[in-house]
């Protein structure tokens, strides 16, 4: 343990940025970031895209779910959040991730942790698996495939010999002897459930990332903790604001 940590960009940069855009991304890049972490859903002719949610409400002001639309349907819907930003970002879509593979390959010291969703595992089974590593093939060096669900780690683990974080659904035994099982490179835990205590945090094979942190006195209490990698949809305030920030590109 360094004593310092490093900040992975939830989201992009919610709070400034509509989520999971491109734009967002770029920002944090840009800000020095080489963290980022995205979500995927899927398109029902299978194109995988950047939304956390199934449900596209809260970034095109529409009731559509993902994988009940084509990818040429989505992509014309302005995507800019105006909930929260007004009309600033009327011109954001929702991006693809061949979109977002390509805005990395000009960033490869970025890493960025890529969670399949389980609304697209569900409708598309391990097969949505095949469809993400497809579009993110020309940055598998770049990539770490997070989930919730287990099974689907184990796939993308043995079928592309990637690295995986598994985003524990619990703090619980049963969950400590299945992370022993799988031997993740990386446990990713809620801060609404995970231990206050150092001494309560499982040690293993793997790299611990808590999310979501967004004031510095929680990065410094987390970094207490041992955590050296933390999430936050705060990139550039808490860059500036945490004494402990491990110093990253300045691009």
């Amino acid at each position: 343990m360094t004593g310092r940590v490093s900040l992975v960009a939830h989201r992009g940069q919610p709070l400034s940025f509509p989520e999971n855009s491109l734009e967002g991304f770029e920002h944090v890049i840009k800000s020095g970031g080489i963290y980022l972490e995205t979500d995927v859903n899927i398109t029902s002719d299978g194109v995988p895209v950047l939304s956390h949610d199934a449900n596209l409400l809260k970034l095109t002001g529409k009731q559509l779910i993902v994988s009940d639309y084509s990818y040429d349907q989505i992509k014309e819907l302005p995507a800019g959040y105006s909930e929260r930003f007004g009309d600033k970002f009327n011109h954001c879509r929702i991006a693809s991730v061949e979109q977002f593979s390509e805005l990395l390959k000009d960033w490869p010291d970025v890493t960025c942790f890529v969670e399949i969703k389980e609304a697209c595992l569900t409708y598309f089974g391990l097969k949505a698996v095949d469809l993400m590593m497809d579009a993110l093939e020309g940055i598998f060096s770049q990539v770490v495939v997070i989930s919730f669900d287990y099974d689907a780690l184990v796939y993308a683990g043995s079928q592309y010999d990637i690295p995986v974080g598994w985003v524990l659904p619990e703090w619980s035994e049963e969950n400590y002897s299945k992370s022993v099982d799988l031997s993740p490179e990386y446990l990713l835990v809620n801060t609404k459930f995970c231990p206050q205590e150092k001494a309560e945090i499982w040690s293993g094979v793997w790299e611990w990332i808590t999310y979501t942190v967004n004031d510095a006195e929680e990065v410094e209490h987390f970094a207490g903790l041992g955590f050296e990698l933390i999430e936050t949809n705060r990139y550039s305030e808490l860059k500036l604001e945490s004494k402990i920030i491990e110093k990253s590109n300045d691009f």
